[in-house]
């Protein structure tokens, strides 16, 4: 006799990762270190892209988000799993739209200095950002960032595991 075996629910499908989501993920921690790695490139070489306003609580509000994301994407290709992730979701949307409104406030970069520790020849590709361009993205996280710290909160505490 066969027995058949239940379906798993949507919610638990949604939360397991397949091998290329997996990989993605591996794609997103390079991504994340390579920015990460740009931005510390900068305040060891003081280029002036940091300002003067980029003090100790700056510098945790900036790094603070990429290294709540670069832990939820390890966690996703180490257990191949969203579930365990969502704090570190919640905490890196919750800090990403906090900085956002603290640096739409008190604006500690030159964006001028972005390209310079870029090659010569390279860096056309970022001398055409101002600080006035700089500002949107960061709109665009003080509205996205708390709502993906909820979505990821609701997704953790009332999915069905």
């Amino acid at each position: 006799m066969t027995t058949v075996k239940p379906m798993p629910s949507v919610e638990r499908y949604e939360e397991e990762l397949n091998i290329g989501q997996r990989v993605g993920e591996m794609f997103a921690v390079a991504g994340l270190l390579l920015l990460a790695s740009f931005f510390i490139l900068h305040q060891t070489r003081a280029t002036g892209f940091f300002t003067d306003k980029f003090g100790t609580p700056e510098m945790f509000l900036f790094y603070a988000p990429l290294l709540f994301s670069l832990l939820d994407a390890l966690v996703q290709v180490v257990t191949g799993d969203r579930h365990l992730a969502r704090p570190f979701q919640a905490l890196s949307g919750l800090l990403m739209g906090l900085a956002a409104l603290w640096f739409l406030i008190n604006f500690p970069f030159e964006f001028a200095h972005l390209p310079d520790v870029l090659p010569e020849g390279l860096r056309f590709l970022l001398a055409w950002i101002t600080n006035d361009l700089a500002k949107i993205p960061l709109v665009i996280q003080l509205i996205v960032g708390p709502i993906t710290a909820l979505v990821a909160l609701w997704r953790f505490f009332f999915s069905r595991r």
